[in-house]
């Protein structure tokens, strides 16, 4: 039982609900996520205003996002979006092992891991990388355009964490477990 009530397309206020039913019309249904966070109108375009941004822009691929956000979702304690990631990630053509490997901030290839070392890094200090870190992403061939991309994937995902962490809700995608 989620600690804040879920809305609905039929419980949201009308804006909440035109919304609600864009998000459901694209995916098929409505996550629990969105309806957690349509409780506040503001937060719920706030972030998918960011999260089309940031898929617009990005010049890392599908997969590398989902590494990052698997990796950034374990760290945070957010069971909801490591399983709702792991499925995103395996539509991104991430398998199962990699996933996994992902969720502990682990890369097979050395570009991939030069970003979760990165994505890491900006979480467990709060944006304060080392000269050392940059200098290793820059040298993997990152531009200063995808660093800061890479923290702004880690500013969405832990927001989305924190929501997730705060509400909750159910977890509607198949259950993934967190890896220690």
């Amino acid at each position: 039982m989620s600690r804040i009530p879920l809305k609905s397309i039929e419980t949201s206020c009308s804006s909440g609900a035109e919304v609600l039913s864009g998000i459901k019309k694209q995916l098929g249904m409505l996550p629990n996520f969105f309806a957690g966070l349509a409780n506040h109108l503001g937060s719920l375009n706030g972030y998918l205003a960011f999260h089309d941004a940031m898929e617009r822009e990005s010049s890392l691929s599908k997969a590398q996002q989902e590494m990052i956000s698997l990796a950034i979702a374990n760290a945070n304690g957010c069971h909801y979006c490591v399983s709702g990631h792991t499925l995103s990630a395996k539509a991104a053509g991430v398998v199962a092992e990699e996933a996994r490997r992902a969720q502990k901030g682990q890369a097979e290839q050395p570009e991939d891991q030069a970003l979760l070392t990165l994505a890491l890094e900006v979480l467990d200090t709060r944006g304060h990388v080392s000269e050392e870190t940059l200098a290793m992403v820059k040298a993997h061939g990152f531009s200063e355009s995808e660093i800061v991309e890479v923290v702004g994937w880690v500013g969405l995902n832990s927001f989305s964490n924190w929501i997730n962490n705060v509400i909750q809700p159910k977890i509607d995608f198949p259950v993934v477990p967190i890896q220690e």
